[in-house]
């Protein structure tokens, strides 16, 4: 009997945009068309935040630029010849082929066979899959039960299989049992609740070429991906040092995954999802995240708020940021980036809003105007005036909250309650302040930024507070709160 089969080289699992057109392609056709391609589209944004990392991977193994030595030139001159080579292309697949089949019996694609033996029992399809509720959650996205599991096709298996390896929760895992030691808890999956910001070039293979970092600090020890080991690793050694690239893009992980297909490997069944390491993962600094300082002195990276507009974060992609606030590092893979822009260089970001274990809230993404031409090497008083734009929009918002709590407090003789007015008024004011940041950054006219949000902070002032402005005992608290609005209040806001 035939084992099932889904080879990701040649099987078609990755969309793809071209003009007005999506098509799914393998990973092949993907690498040889890449200059065909607009854009890589992928549903699910922490699958794809994970996906381009992989993707860039194989692109510097394809073109050499896992070479050090010869990176920077190498990657101007392959981003001149508009396409990547075909020889090299079918070379690199052909080396490994077996070692993308996601269903192979001894080494499936970034999955671990020995679960099967290992595990008592498996944590079903629906952990698997991060928008379905697993064991006793509660239904949310969609009526899926362990009792009754609907399949998940092959395809859409191998995102989520990608999306668990970078966001995976910490804690609570399946039960997994090696050399006597049975223990059911993980670490965080590298990525877990941050923002991820990637170059966005004029086409598909534009923004694969310009999404390999540069060579990064670490071991001298030969790089490999997972499915480029010759064996699997050692769930109770120390972690492999860190390595370029392979290593540091598609080497963290810290679950372990095995998915069960059916008969004919068209979708996928169940799912064993548990711990892959004891050992802390080592430290490494992701060249697509800004970093920000903690109080402690400790670097971590920028989390993801679905509540949060991302152009608010434009400042930290545009150059170091130091400030009352803290500190932020931007992106290193911009910075490299930034040398071949050309003025038309969009930048994308992949967010998802979670808490370190059970909570997933929502995953977004996003991409901005190109904006690589206003970063520090390039013009520094663009940079500097997007961060004084920020920080007049972000100071104009905080005291637009606390008049408006105020007001309704006073006019109503209430203390303990917010009232309406502040949520009205916020939820007004954020959703026009964006079309003002890019305006003066557009017309370099940030020095008047801050007219123009306490005009927008007034206006919001006015629309939240129609419906009572009229009446007398409301009239008064209104009046108060618009000459607040422009005054400099004492400590720290909220």
């Amino acid at each position: 009997m035939t084992s099932p089969s889904f080879d990701l080289i040649e099987a078609p699992w990755l969309l793809v945009r071209q003009g007005s057109r999506t098509m799914m392609v393998g990973l092949r056709e993907l690498y040889l068309r890449a200059h065909e391609f607009d854009d890589l589209v992928v549903p699910v944004p922490p699958a794809a935040s994970g996906l381009w990392r992989i993707l860039y991977a194989i692109t510097a193994r394809i073109t050499g630029l896992d070479d050090p030595a010869a990176w920077q030139g190498r990657q101007g001159d392959t981003l001149c010849s508009g396409h990547l080579d075909p020889d090299r292309v079918a070379a690199y697949f052909d080396e490994h082929r077996g070692s993308f089949d996601l269903f192979h019996p001894e080494r499936p694609w970034l999955q671990d066979p020995r679960l099967a033996a290992q595990c008592p029992k498996s944590s079903g399809v629906n952990k698997l899959v991060f928008d379905r509720p697993a064991g006793n959650t509660q239904v949310w996205f969609g009526h899926h039960t362990d009792l009754d599991p609907v399949l998940v096709p092959a395809a859409e298996a191998a995102w989520h299989l990608v999306a668990q390896l970078y966001y995976g929760a910490s804690g609570r895992c399946s039960s997994r049992e090696v050399d006597g030691q049975k223990l059911a808890n993980s670490n965080a999956g590298p990525l877990r609740s941050s923002m991820s910001y990637h170059p966005l070039g004029q086409n598909l293979f534009e923004s694969l070429v310009l999404g390999v970092p540069g060579p990064h600090t670490g071991s001298d020890e030969p790089d490999v991906c997972p499915w480029e080991r010759p064996s699997l690793p050692d769930p109770l050694a120390a972690p492999p040092p860190l390595t370029w690239p392979g290593g540091l893009l598609t080497g963290r992980f810290q679950h372990a995954i095995l998915l069960v297909p059916n008969v004919d490997g068209s979708h996928v069944t169940d799912a064993y999802v548990t711990w892959a390491r004891r050992s802390s993962p080592v430290p490494a600094s992701d060249p697509y995240v800004v970093r920000r300082l903690s109080k402690q002195g400790n670097w971590y990276q920028l989390p993801a708020d679905g509540a949060r507009a991302l152009w608010r974060d434009v400042p930290a992609l545009l150059c170091d940021v130091v400030e009352e606030t803290g500190q932020s590092q931007r992106p290193a893979i911009l910075l490299s980036a930034q040398e071949f822009d050309d003025g038309e260089q969009r930048v994308r970001a992949f967010g998802f809003d979670q808490d370190g274990q059970a909570k997933d809230r929502q995953w977004f993404t996003s991409v901005t105007p190109p904006l690589l031409r206003w970063m520090w090497e390039g013009d520094r008083d663009a940079a500097r005036g997007a961060v004084s734009v920020v920080q007049a929009a972000e100071a104009t918002g905080s005291q637009l909250e606390y008049v408006m709590k105020r007001a309704w407090q006073e006019s109503t003789n209430v203390a303990d309650r917010t009232g309406p007015w502040a949520g009205r008024a916020t939820m007004r004011y954020w959703s026009e302040a964006e079309d003002l940041f890019w305006t003066h950054l557009w017309d370099r006219t940030w020095d008047i930024a801050g007219k123009s949000y306490q005009r927008l902070g007034h206006a919001a002032i006015d629309w939240a507070t129609d419906a009572a402005a009229h009446l007398p005992r409301f009239a008064a608290a209104i009046d108060t709160a618009h000459r607040r609005l422009g005054e400099r209040r004492k400590g720290k806001t909220k």
